[in-house]
């Protein structure tokens, strides 16, 4: 059966031929107002989908009492059909900006590699050895003996010695973050906290 034919059994079970429309219009309005409750944009559409869902209903020969209570329910459905829906647009929507930043991390990071190398190399071969040495992935316990030996070869203090590497950190992240705002187009006063630890997590990888 035709949705136009669908739609005439509707009518002819709302009223009589000559107040058939005036029926159909109201049990519409008051399907209006239950949707603006909950979806104000989509209420007309969303009062037509379900008046369409029950002509289909009856023209298959679906029994039903009262339309208005069947109706309902096919409104109810309609109202969980529609939240999931926009659920999972927002949640598709979730998805795509984490895909974006993902994609914008791993242009970052490829970029990030050999401006780390090129900024090593402008600290000059001793300078690359130290920094590389001292932020070398490893224990605690071999940390603390490394640094240790580190400061003993150096003749400097601890304290001395952090503060050297602390200065080498610094000015190895200002030379890495200017190589990445021109080659990436940063905005100059762009805060990238990422590039500190892109300097410690990298520096083993500068080798290869």
């Amino acid at each position: 059966m035709s949705a136009s034919e669908a739609f005439h059994v509707l009518l002819e079970r709302l009223a009589d031929s000559d107040a058939g429309g005036l029926g159909y219009e109201r049990l519409r309005s008051r399907l209006v107002v239950f949707f603006r409750f909950r979806f104000a944009a989509q209420a007309e559409a969303l009062a037509d989908r379900a008046l369409d869902r029950l002509a289909r209903r009856l023209s298959d020969g679906t029994a039903v009492d009262s339309l208005e209570s069947y109706v309902l329910g096919i409104a109810r459905l309609l109202v969980l059909e529609e939240e999931n829906r926009q659920r999972k647009e927002r949640l598709g929507a979730v998805e795509a900006m984490r895909n974006l930043e993902l994609h914008r991390w791993d242009e970052e990071a490829d970029a990030a590699i050999p401006a780390l190398r090129a900024c090593l190399a402008s600290l000059g071969e001793e300078g690359a050895h130290f920094i590389l040495s001292y932020y070398a992935a490893d224990d605690g316990a071999s940390r603390i003996e490394r640094r240790q030996r580190m400061a003993a070869a150096s003749d400097l203090t601890l304290n001395a010695l952090r503060n050297r590497a602390l200065r080498l950190r610094l000015a190895l992240e200002k030379c890495v973050r200017g190589r990445l705002q021109e080659s990436l187009n940063w905005p100059p006063g762009r805060d990238e906290t990422s590039v500190s630890d892109t300097v410690v997590t990298m520096e083993g990888d500068t080798t290869s």
